[in-house]
């Protein structure tokens, strides 16, 4: 599990780690903090971290367009602002936050947030397990952008690569068992967190692919992108 602190308040971010160690602890015993006081955006990007936590008002650059890059980077990281500036909790929105973090209330916000974020990480950070080539693979659901079908073969396409293997797009759905990856057209699904926007019948991923939505699929689909949006 890699972790990125984003401030230019040192003292702040210092205190910010102890409360995401004493978080982070209990659910991993492998997990790296690192603490990026400068030069923000590009060391921002430099890593492919799992969660960053983000200041908004930094002195260089509007944390809000670092979010912009992260939202789209094959990384995909669970982006927390952390912020004294509360009048842009709307404006963070654009970047789909998990959380809005008020320094003038942090432990209180952070408390509520460990919670939410728990409950994630353990439906996004699940193995799914399959054969592959004769032998078991394993990836973490998160990892999985969409799915296709074609007969009885499934196509895996992961932040690893494609994956093929024998199977059906139901028997996968069932075998997942999430809300996190949706089904929009008979022969494709896709993992919610992968979407960058939904333009009328359209779904537009972050490498910028469309597909249609299917007629049967689109409320569903529609229903599904707000909730998680909105969770």
């Amino acid at each position: 599990m890699n972790i990125a602190i984003v401030d230019d308040d040192v003292d702040f971010s210092s205190e910010l780690q102890q409360y995401v160690i004493m978080f982070i602890e209990r659910l991993y015993t492998r997990y790296e903090i690192d603490i990026i006081n400068s030069d923000f955006f590009n060391n921002s990007l430099d890593k492919n971290y799992d969660i960053v936590f983000l200041d908004i008002d930094l002195k260089e650059i509007n944390g809000i367009n670092i979010g912009k890059k992260l939202l789209v980077s094959e990384a995909n990281p669970i982006i927390i602002f952390v912020s004294s500036r509360g009048d842009l909790v709307f404006s963070s929105l654009s970047v789909r936050p998990f959380y809005f973090v008020r320094k003038a209330y942090l432990r209180q916000d952070l408390e509520e947030m460990f919670i939410l974020l728990k409950t994630y990480l353990k439906e996004t950070m699940q193995l799914f397990t399959f054969d592959f080539h004769g032998r078991k693979s394993n990836l973490f659901l998160k990892d999985i952008y969409f799915i296709e079908s074609s007969g009885h073969d499934v196509t895996l396409y992961t932040k690893n690569g494609e994956y093929c293997y024998r199977s059906t797009m139901r028997n996968i759905l069932d075998t997942l068992g999430t809300e996190t990856i949706v089904q929009f057209q008979k022969s494709f699904s896709v993992n919610l967190d992968y979407i960058k926007e939904i333009e009328k019948n359209t779904i537009i991923l972050k490498n910028n692919e469309e597909f249609n939505i299917g007629r049967k699929f689109k409320n569903n689909v529609i229903q599904k992108y707000k909730e998680h949006f909105l969770r």
